[in-house]
């Protein structure tokens, strides 16, 4: 299982690199974030998340009562507004209201290596709109007020001073 990377480790700040090819390790990663998403009980997650640089995300679809696997994904269109609290399986015990897109298409390939194409709204949309923020190297801090990160970046101080 994976360890989960938190707000301050450089791998969440990188561009994820695009799959050239669905083999074995790809597989294997893919496994393990299930394995990590399902034992931290995350709606999402992205391999940069347990330190891979891979364009690779999971989403929890609980209207069909399963995962997405989204391998090199695509946002091939939004439409809407919609505020919401967010939290992150990398930003612990952190919520920001963050404006995302009511509704989203994303493009994708599946763990197969076949292309889809999926339609979302609500939570599953703003679910694909955050693991895309992780695959380019933005956090949800990022659409937080000054103040939210200057109240949120000394909690983190001294949670890792006591830790």
């Amino acid at each position: 299982m994976g360890r989960i990377r938190v707000y301050g480790e450089d791998v969440l700040r990188k561009k994820a690199e695009e799959i050239r090819n669905m083999d074995a390790e790809v597989r294997k990663l893919i496994k393990n974030m299930l394995s990590t998403m399902t034992r931290k009980n995350g709606l999402g997650l992205a391999a940069p998340q347990i330190g891979a640089p891979k364009r690779i995300f999971l989403a929890l679809n609980e209207e069909r009562s399963g995962i997405i696997t989204a391998i090199n994904p695509v946002l091939a269109d939004a439409e809407g507004e919609e505020i919401d609290l967010e939290g992150c399986l990398s930003f612990p015990e952190a919520y920001f209201s963050i404006q995302r897109a009511r509704k989203a298409v994303l493009k994708a390939y599946d763990e197969k290596g076949k292309e889809f194409i999926i339609e979302a709204e609500g939570l599953l949309a703003r679910c694909f709109q955050h693991e895309m923020d992780h695959l380019n190297g933005k956090l949800i801090i990022d659409y937080a007020t000054d103040e939210e990160k200057k109240v949120w970046r000394e909690k983190i101080k001294n949670s890792r001073k006591s830790s």
